[in-house]
C-alpha cells in the first residue's frame, strides 16, 4: 500500500469501514464489550500498579458536576444522575530491558509502583482516558499504548477504568475522569503516590476518550467562574487546570451534526448516520445492556443530551483560560467541531494546535500502524506532551498535512470554520430531533441473541 497515495488511504479506509460492518449489524453490545473489556496478563517492557479507591462519602465533586450539567440544560432533558463509584485505576510505565513476553515479577502492588516510579525519568504525569465510543474497552487493552507513550516521555501514567454506556449514560464516564483527575491533585488514603501538581500533569486521550478530557476542561473551567472549592475524599481541592491537554482524533461533536460529516465521509471509517446506527435496527440482536429500559435512541445517552457542551465541547461557548491544547487527527467526519473547538480557544486567549493528515480516517494511528503519518503524529503527540509539562504556550496554529511527502500546509487559526459557536448550537439540538426510539423498542419486539 502506498500511504502518499489519497487514493490508496481512501480505498483502505473503505476496506476497514466494509469490515466494522460485517459484525457491526449482528454483535450484540454485551457481546462487543466483553471482546474489548478484558484484564490481560501483563507481560513484556511495562510496568502496572493498581490501586482502587472506595466511592468517596466526604465529596462535593459528585454535586458539582451535576450542578454544572443542570446549568446547562437548557431543553431541560431528562438524563441519569449516578452515583460515584469506586475508582479502578492502573499506573503504568515502561519496563527496561526485558524482552515482549517476560512477564511481571511476583511482588506487590505498591513495590511495582515503586519500581515504576523508580524507571520514571520526569516529574510529568499524563491522565490518559481512552476511547471506546464510551461503550467499549478497558485499562488493559491501552496498557502497551501508556507504556511507549510513558518511554517516550518520561511520564508515569494514570488510567482509570471508565463506566461504559449503556449502562453509565452520561455523565458518569466524565464523573470517573474528574475524580481521577482530582485523585492526582489530592491523592485520598490508599493511594500509593504523593500528590501531582498541576503543571505536571498533561490530560492525553483519543477518539471519546478525547471527548471526556474536553469535557473534563469544561468542569474545570466552570468550576472556576463560580469560584467553587471541591472536596474529595474530605480533602478540598481548588479545580485548577492541567498544563495541556494532548488529544488523538478528538471527538467534539457526538450529533454528527457538522458539514464535514458529509464532507469528509468518502475518507472516514464510520459513514453510517447516527440516526440510522446498526444497534437501531430491528434486526440488531438485544441482550442485557441493549437496549435499555426506559429505551433510548442513542447509547451513550438521552438523544437531546448528545448536544449538551459537556457530552459535546464545540457547544461550549467560554474556553476563556483553557490550558494550551494539542489536536491531531486524520481527514475525519468529526473535524468541524474539533476546528470550531480550535478557533473559540484561540479567541479566548489560549495556545492551540491543530493538525490534520489528508485523506486519514478517524483514529488512523491504530488502524494503519505502518504508515509514515503515524509515526509523525504519536511523535508530535509525545513531543506536546513534554513540552506543555515545561511550562510551554505556543502560539496557536494550524495545519494540513498532505499524504504526499507530508507536506504541511498552514491554516488560518481565525478562520478554521465560517460559522459560529450558537449557529453550531443551533445544528445540534436540531440533529438531535431526528434520533428517535424505534418503535419495536418501545414495543418490546425484540430480536435475541
Amino acid at each position: 500500500m502506498d500511504f502518499q497515495n489519497s487514493k490508496h488511504l481512501v480505498a483502505a479506509a473503505q476496506k476497514v469501514r466494509a469490515e466494522y460492518l460485517k459484525g457491526a449489524h449482528n454483535t450484540a453490545i454485551s457481546i462487543q464489550q466483553k471482546a474489548t473489556c478484558r484484564n490481560d496478563p501483563v507481560k513484556g517492557p511495562l510496568w502496572v500498579s493498581k490501586f482502587s479507591l472506595p466511592s468517596p462519602t466526604d465529596d462535593t465533586s459528585r454535586d458539582l458536576l451535576l450542578q454544572l450539567v443542570d446549568e446547562a440544560n437548557e431543553h431541560r432533558v431528562r438524563y441519569d444522575r449516578p452515583a460515584s463509584a469506586p475508582l479502578d485505576c492502573e499506573w503504568v510505565g515502561y519496563r527496561s530491558n526485558v524482552q515482549k513476553d517476560t512477564p511481571e515479577p511476583a511482588i506487590g502492588e505498591k513495590e511495582k509502583f515503586d519500581k515504576l516510579t523508580a524507571e520514571t525519568t520526569s516529574p510529568l504525569t499524563i491522565l490518559y482516558l481512552y476511547g471506546g465510543s464510551f461503550v467499549l474497552n478497558t485499562p488493559s487493552g491501552y496498557r502497551k499504548t501508556a507504556a511507549a507513550l510513558s518511554q517516550s516521555t518520561g511520564a508515569k501514567i494514570l488510567l482509570v477504568r471508565q463506566r461504559l454506556a449503556p449502562q453509565n449514560p452520561f455523565p458518569a464516564a466524565l464523573l470517573d475522569a474528574f475524580q481521577a483527575y482530582i485523585t492526582l491533585l489530592k491523592p485520598p488514603p490508599g493511594s500509593p503516590h504523593a500528590p501531582v501538581p498541576a503543571s505536571s500533569i498533561v490530560v492525553a486521550g483519543d477518539s471519546s476518550g478525547a471527548c471526556l478530557a474536553l469535557g473534563l476542561l469544561q468542569v474545570l473551567l466552570r468550576l472556576q467562574r463560580r469560584g467553587a472549592t471541591i472536596t474529595f475524599h474530605g480533602a478540598t481541592q481548588p479545580p485548577v487546570v492541567p498544563a495541556g491537554l494532548a488529544l488523538l482524533s478528538p471527538v467534539a461533536d457526538l450529533t454528527n451534526g457538522f458539514p464535514s460529516f458529509e464532507r469528509n465521509a468518502h475518507c472516514d471509517i464510520f459513514p453510517i448516520p447516527i440516526e440510522k446506527l446498526p444497534y437501531l435496527e430491528k434486526s440488531f440482536p438485544t441482550c442485557p445492556a441493549w437496549p435499555t429500559r426506559p429505551p433510548r435512541a442513542n447509547l451513550y445517552c438521552e438523544a437531546g443530551m448528545l448536544a449538551h457542551p459537556l457530552a459535546s465541547p464545540a457547544a461550549a461557548d467560554n474556553w476563556t483560560g483553557a490550558c494550551p491544547i494539542w489536536m491531531g487527527s486524520g481527514q475525519e467526519q468529526i473535524v468541524d467541531a474539533s476546528r470550531l473547538v480550535a478557533r473559540e480557544i484561540h479567541r479566548a486567549g489560549g495556545s492551540v494546535t491543530l493538525c490534520e493528515y489528508e485523506s486519514m480516517p478517524h483514529t488512523f494511528f491504530w488502524v494503519f500502524r505502518a504508515a509514515p503519518q503515524t509515526k509523525q503524529i504519536l511523535g508530535e503527540w509525545a513531543q506536546a506532551i513534554v513540552r506543555f509539562a515545561g511550562g510551554e504556550r505556543p502560539p496557536s496554529s494550524a495545519l494540513f498535512i498532505r499524504a504526499r511527502g507530508l507536506r504541511a500546509e498552514s491554516l488560518e487559526v481565525e478562520n478554521l470554520v465560517p460559522f459560529t459557536v450558537q449557529q453550531a448550537q443551533e445544528w445540534m439540538w436540531k440533529k438531535t430531533h431526528g434520533y428517535t426510539v424505534p418503535a419495536f423498542h418501545r414495543e418490546g419486539n425484540r430480536s435475541s441473541l
